[in-house]
């Protein structure tokens, strides 16, 4: 990917002529936050169109429990500040990695309390944007019942900045949970989530289930001590892919996997699975990975591969983009400005 910045505008109007210019010079352009997932994806020499200028907080009204934000700012900057007054927005990266709140949006990868916090859509309330043509636009309101009309927060949610420049983002917020706690069992046992109220996270591994209740003190250890879990360290997430599918077919996924690990090439390959949100989390050779992606691609589902150094494309290839998907781009971006790669790559 390129190393250069392009253009970095520090506001909307900026940014709307730093389209313009790339417009002008009949040139597509790559939409990037801290890189902090673009960095692990391959790339090319487009020049980048930065949107780590627009940082900072534009309002917080604690007492409506939202936030509003520039898409520059880191979200751990975001995540110190809502602190001080007892409140977060859990969309958090499965790792601690520099994200900005844009590129939580814009890559739409959930955390590891997806389970009980929802994915990172249902946490936006107004997004506003440039499109590809250098329009400004918004979509969505600073309440709920602000937002009418089609669901563009959503649509931009996951976009991975192909359908417009995110450049402010209206967040919902919810108080800190008062203590939340990781516990496990020493066995893999993916069923545990049916004897307990609301966990936050499961997580399974081949050797354990590990899961986060983020209830009452006293009821989380209630609930742990009726499902047979004891007090543990937080997992640690395999980084290398990620594989996303129908939660019912993740057994079927799991068990075809299992089967190649059990070969001499396929036992380097490591999963973590949330199988309730139909997600695993895999490390593993270039090699495995390959398999995998076939595997998961065959149940229906898409295997993102975030290493560059293993050679494979990020989404996989052979993925033409259906009637609808093309409507929203011709919509939204009709030259192709904002990296049309991004899915061939």
């Amino acid at each position: 990917m390129t190393t250069s910045t392009s253009w970095e505008p520090a506001d909307a109007d900026e940014m709307v002529a730093a389209l313009a210019d790339a417009r002008s010079a009949g040139q597509a352009v790559e939409v990037r936050g801290s890189g902090s997932v673009l960095d692990r994806i391959p790339g090319g020499d487009e020049p980048v169109l930065s949107t780590a200028a627009l940082d900072g907080i534009v309002d917080h009204a604690p007492e409506d429990l939202t936030v509003t934000v520039r898409a520059g700012m880191a979200f751990d900057e975001l995540a110190q500040e809502l602190a001080q007054h007892g409140q977060e927005c859990p969309i958090e990266p499965i790792v601690d990695d520099g994200a900005t709140v844009g590129g939580r949006l814009a890559t739409g990868l959930a955390g590891p309390r997806q389970l009980g916090a929802g994915r990172v859509r249902d946490w936006v309330l107004r997004v506003r944007f440039i499109t590809g043509d250098g329009h400004p636009a918004s979509a969505g309101g600073v309440t709920v019942k602000d937002v009418t009309g089609y669901d563009v927060c959503r649509l931009m949610t996951g976009s991975w900045g192909t359908l417009g420049v995110i450049t402010e983002v209206t967040l919902k917020l919810r108080p800190i949970p008062r203590q939340p706690a990781w516990f496990a069992t020493e066995t893999p046992d993916p069923t545990v989530a049916a004897r307990l109220y609301r966990p936050a996270a499961v997580v399974t591994t081949a050797e354990r289930t590990h899961v986060l209740l983020e209830e009452h003190p006293d009821d989380a250890a209630a609930q742990a001590a009726d499902a047979g879990l004891e007090p543990a360290a937080a997992p640690t997430f395999p980084a290398t892919a990620r594989a996303a599918l129908d939660p019912a077919a993740l057994p079927g996924f799991l068990a075809e996997l299992q089967h190649a690990n059990s070969s001499p090439e396929g036992a380097a390959l490591q999963v973590t699975a949330q199988g309730q949100l139909g997600l695993c989390h895999l490390d593993g050779s270039a090699d495995a990975l390959a398999r995998a992606r076939s595997v998961v691609e065959r149940h229906g589902g898409r295997l993102l591969v975030l290493d560059p150094a293993l050679g494979l494309a990020a989404f996989g290839s052979g993925h033409a983009p259906d009637a609808m998907t093309n409507r929203v781009t011709a919509a939204l971006d009709p030259d192709g400005r904002l990296a049309p790669w991004r899915w061939e790559r």
